[in-house]
């Protein structure tokens, strides 16, 4: 027998069992079985999927309770098995399905959405021609994946844009490694040291520990530990990081739910790691859930300093409860609190708000949730005119065109192998701190009007350092890979820019 046959004639037996002692419309489950009937005796096409109705139903129970529960159908088990192997092809973003909004969450670093600039907040509203206010979140997730190579075509809705955001994108196997990248600070005389966390796995602890002794042997006096657009992940894995800095017995966090056996406080377990080591801790609006976590524990217990923007606020805890061995719920049973007591979970009363952040526009004071910088500074933005250059992967188009001698400049610049550095007109470039040349920049532009796009002069000369940057980025990404790509911009992004004066000041 069907297993759909099968959960139709179960709920119809524990509707005849139970519709005797209660007033037949006062029992939910018999609302849902007279539906269910009436569907199978009266819709207009004979055969209906009841297995799939009954899927959508759970969904409409859970999305009615918060934006974060919900069900793990068999599909959505293998696309969650997928991810714990780490052999999928995608575009490399991390999504929340909120009501009918499909949600960006975090553009992985080094994946093809991140390479043409799709950004935490946008919202996808169509993949292949199919509007994904129709979709679920996992049935969105396989039109993403498909094969190594393959093209998807998205449509986004961006805040700031009157017009959908058109993207192609050829689909890559996505890195999932929890720390893309720990260095020295090259600009710290070799005082500062950086960790990247982009997600919290099982191998988080591991590639934490290799990391700081790697940067502790070579003589760091400090570090920044940037959770930027890190979306969060493993439980676990956040509280073994905030063990990591702080003395043993400090709380780290508290979950408090309606049952009382959900109610725990989580103590730092450990001494003799890294209680004394300077620490800012780097956030913005794509810092969620474990990255909060870890945020919230460093900032109530004085450990270090937090710097950036607002973190998203998602405080909410999911509990796995599983209906059959491939379908489950992820039910929320309770909430996140920093150590001091601040409730993570900001508002989420309107999802418009809560999607977009307007509700962030009047003051940090006057909204509660998320984890406050104690020193706030803004993302670097990039300019209207070169967000939809990069959109359109013409940053990178030009750099892989320069790289290989096919444009105006050829034969004219050379890139040395173990360093950023490139010879341009018989002149060393430091491509880690000196100015773009004004002849590549040009070269860009005639490279633009190539590919026949059409601009002003006007837009295209007051976004020049914007331009500039992403130029910069690409050629040192093409060349000599992400992690001096990712170094190469660090002297125009503010927030790190002050998380490095804040360390330096310290003796």
């Amino acid at each position: 027998m069907k297993k759909s046959k099968i959960l139709v004639i179960i709920l119809l037996s524990i509707v005849f069992i139970t519709a005797s002692s209660l007033t037949p419309w006062k029992s939910q489950l018999y609302k849902y079985t007279k539906t269910l009937l009436l569907l199978k005796k009266l819709y207009y096409k004979q055969n209906i999927n009841e297995e799939k109705i009954t899927y959508a139903a759970i969904r409409g129970m859970l999305s009615s309770l918060d934006p974060h529960s919900y069900l793990l159908d068999p599909d959505s088990f293998q696309t969650m098995q997928e991810d714990q192997s780490g052999k999928f092809y995608g575009i490399g973003i991390q999504i929340l399905k909120i009501e009918d909004r499909l949600t960006v969450i975090t553009p992985l670093e080094g994946t093809p959405a991140y390479r043409l600039g799709i950004q935490a907040g946008d919202v996808i509203v169509e993949v292949e021609g199919k509007q994904t206010k129709n979709l679920t979140q996992y049935e969105a997730v396989r039109l993403l994946r498909g094969p190594k190579g393959t093209y998807v075509n998205i449509k986004i809705k961006r805040e700031g844009f009157k017009k959908l955001l058109h993207f192609r994108i050829k689909r890559a196997e996505i890195p999932l490694y929890s720390i893309p990248y720990h260095f020295v600070d090259p600009f710290s005389n070799g005082r500062i040291g950086m960790i990247v966390i982009r997600s919290f796995t099982g191998t988080t602890s591991k590639e934490f520990e290799e990391a700081i002794k790697n940067l502790v042997k070579k003589g760091i006096k400090s570090l920044i530990l940037d959770l930027r657009y890190n979306g969060g992940g493993d439980f676990r894995a956040a509280l073994n990081i905030s063990d990591e800095f702080l003395e043993k017995g400090k709380v780290i966090v508290s979950i408090k739910g309606r049952v009382e056996r959900m109610n725990k406080v989580f103590y730092a377990m450990r001494n003799e790691q890294y209680e004394n080591l300077p620490l800012v801790v780097l956030v913005n609006r794509g810092s969620a859930s474990a990255s909060e976590i870890v945020a919230g524990a460093i900032q109530d217990n004085k450990r270090g300093i937090i710097v950036g923007t607002r973190t998203w606020g998602k405080g909410l805890v999911q509990t796995l409860y599983h209906i059959r061995s491939n379908v489950a719920i992820a039910l929320t049973t309770a909430r996140y609190y920093t150590p001091s007591g601040k409730m993570i979970q900001r508002d989420y009363t309107h999802l418009e708000d809560y999607l977009l952040f307007y509700n962030d526009k009047d003051s940090y004071e006057k909204n509660t949730g998320g984890i406050v910088p104690d020193v706030k500074v803004e993302d670097g933005k990039l300019t209207m005119f070169t967000a939809k250059l990069r959109s359109k992967g013409l940053f990178f188009s030009y750099a892989n065109h320069l790289v290989k001698g096919e444009t105006g400049l050829k034969g004219k610049i050379m890139f040395e192998k173990k360093a950023p550095i490139c010879i341009f007109d018989g002149q060393k470039i430091n491509l880690y701190t000196d100015p773009i040349p004004a002849r590549i920049t040009q070269d860009f532009k005639s490279f633009l009007r190539s590919k026949k796009i059409k601009f002003k002069d006007s837009d295209f000369t007051k976004s020049l350092s914007s331009i500039n940057l992403q130029i910069r980025r690409e050629i040192v990404s093409r060349v000599w890979g992400m992690e001096e790509s990712f170094i190469s911009i660090l002297k125009d992004d503010p927030q790190f820019k002050k998380a490095e004066e804040i360390l330096l000041m310290k003796k």
